[in-house]
């Protein structure tokens, strides 16, 4: 059953992937992979992200569109132990470099994200993702 220290101990693994080193999905994402996020404003192609080092090339890709891009704990853990669920509230600022293509992109100007992701743990990984955010404003 999963318990909440392991859900902060992932949770810190994945903000420590996004904030500071790419290469730490090589030791929290799960062999066989699955990440689901929302198609319509997607960069990515979530099927393409199925191993750890998939996962470690597209938050690279990501966040070196951006300048400064961090990611902060807003709420969590929310947690479905006997289903090895679990899930955090989350921000993310930084300053758009006009990399991305999106319409708000223009380069200099800082951005706001929100969202939530909620996790499927197997083992001591992470095996699924479902990830929800969204550029709320450019401050």
């Amino acid at each position: 059953m999963l318990q909440a220290r392991q859900a902060l101990e992932l949770w810190g693994g994945w903000l420590d992937m996004w904030n500071k080193d790419p290469a730490v999905a090589l030791d929290i994402i799960d062999d066989d992979y699955a990440l689901h996020i929302p198609d319509m404003t997607s960069t990515i192609d979530p099927g393409t992200v199925r191993r750890p080092a998939d996962m470690k090339n597209w938050v690279t890709g990501f966040t070196d569109k951006f300048e400064g891009l961090t990611y902060s704990t807003l709420m969590g853990p929310i947690m479905e132990p006997e289903q090895a669920l679990f899930g955090f509230r989350w921000e993310g600022r930084g300053t758009w470099t006009g990399a991305t293509g999106w319409p708000l992109d223009r380069p200099g100007e800082p951005v706001l994200f929100v969202g939530v992701d909620i996790f499927r743990v197997r083992g001591d990984r992470i095996a699924e993702a479902w990830s929800q955010g969204a550029v709320t404003r450019t401050l």
